[in-house]
C-alpha cells in the first residue's frame, strides 16, 4: 500500500501551524490623560512618560515584570498620578499574587 502523495505536505503544514507563535498585538496607545490631568508637566516630560509607559508594556508583554516595575517607578517619579501606569502596576501585582 502506497501512502498518499499529499500526506507529507499535510503533516508538514500541521506541524508548522502547531509550532508557530501567535501574532503579537501592538500595545494600545498611551491615553492622553497627562495633558488633561496635569497641565504643569512639560511636553518633554509627557513624551518621556509615554515612552516609559510603552517600555513598561513591552516588558510586561515579554514577561519581564522586574523591568516593567522599574519603568513604572520612573513614571511615578515624573508623574505620580498617571492612571495607565497605576493600572499596569495593579495588573503586575495581581499576576504576581496569583503565582
Amino acid at each position: 500500500m502506497r501512502p498518499n502523495k499529499y500526506l507529507f505536505t499535510v503533516i508538514a503544514a500541521f506541524l508548522f501551524c502547531a509550532c508557530a507563535q501567535p501574532a503579537r498585538k501592538s500595545p494600545p496607545p498611551a491615553p492622553a490623560v497627562i495633558k488633561a490631568a496635569a497641565p504643569s508637566i512639560s511636553q518633554e516630560d509627557v513624551n518621556k512618560v509615554e515612552s516609559l509607559y510603552y517600555k513598561a508594556v513591552g516588558s510586561y508583554s515579554g514577561n519581564d515584570m522586574g523591568a516593567a516595575l522599574k519603568f513604572l517607578d520612573e513614571i511615578s517619579a515624573i508623574h505620580p498620578s498617571y492612571q495607565p501606569a497605576a493600572a499596569l502596576r495593579k495588573k503586575i501585582k495581581s499576576a504576581a499574587g496569583s503565582r
